[in-house]
């Protein structure tokens, strides 16, 4: 099987690095191509790569194509490769704001089209990747999508019209993480703490009670009640922030993302 990429950026190389490390993949296998041939030679060396001249050539080549380009760049691409698409190929997108339905527009007609969106946990393979089909895919291009992006964390087949929920969830919220990070961090300083160890110890703290949450299957609440003594430290923190408006500040951001991607698939 010959797997081709269109658009080596950091998302499309954290994933070719997860699939030439996973050991499934055969080093002849992987084919791409980028505008820029610096990226492209040191992917290359690193995973080994098979370069391509063009997108086009990429398209000609591969029997599974990811198309990995930003969302306003697409259209322009799929003019140079429209044509040399066949059915027995398959095209599996990770571009937002595209769904499956813009694709088979724009392609030949029973092109078998799958919607990806990993986030950026991609890069130390622990990503969360929505997998759904478009109306001509089948088992087996859903299977190819599962297996490309299963070497860089879990995936998760969902229904198209759940995308928008996923991606602000499993991908734009990476964020809210940092920032909430860097915000205990930011508290630890102030409390006197060195900065270095202050994000180390927010950094782990997080880590860790994601890993306590998933191990358990408890309900973060039940958790949360748990670090909370009654008339203790903890509660005052946790009644303060619910009174700052933690979680209605969550829920509108999350809302401001899905509206924001709607309006982009509207164009």
């Amino acid at each position: 099987m010959k797997y081709g990429f269109i658009g080596l950026g950091n998302m499309a190389s954290a994933i070719i690095e997860g699939m030439a490390a996973s050991g499934e993949f055969e080093k002849d296998e992987i084919y791409g191509y980028n505008r820029s041939e610096g990226k492209t030679k040191v992917l290359s060396e690193k995973t080994g790569l098979i370069p391509c001249g063009s997108e086009a050539e990429v398209a000609e080549t591969a029997e599974i194509l990811v198309l990995a380009v930003k969302p306003q760049m697409m259209a322009d691409v799929l003019v140079k490769i429209g044509n040399k698409i066949k059915e027995e190929q398959s095209v599996i997108s990770i571009a937002a704001g595209l769904s499956t339905e813009w694709y088979e527009e724009r392609l030949s007609e029973n092109v078998p089209v799958v919607r990806v969106m990993p986030n950026i946990n991609a890069k130390v393979k622990a990503a969360v990747t929505a997998v759904c089909a478009g109306k001509n895919a089948s088992e087996k291009d859903l299977q190819a999508a599962e297996k490309i992006f299963g070497t860089v964390g879990e995936t998760y087949r969902i229904e198209e019209k759940m995308f928008s929920a996923f991606m602000s969830i499993g991908g734009a919220s990476g964020a809210f993480v940092f920032l909430y990070i860097d915000a205990l961090a930011n508290a630890g300083v102030r409390a006197g703490l060195p900065r270095n160890f202050a994000v180390e110890l927010a950094t782990e703290t997080v880590i860790g009670s994601g890993e306590l949450l998933k191990k358990t299957g408890e309900h973060p609440i039940a958790l949360m009640n748990q670090v909370c003594s009654p008339a203790g430290t903890t509660i005052e923190g946790v009644m303060t922030l619910q009174r700052l408006g933690f979680e209605s500040a969550v829920q509108e951001a999350i809302k401001a993302i899905i509206q924001k991607d709607e309006m982009i698939q509207k164009g």
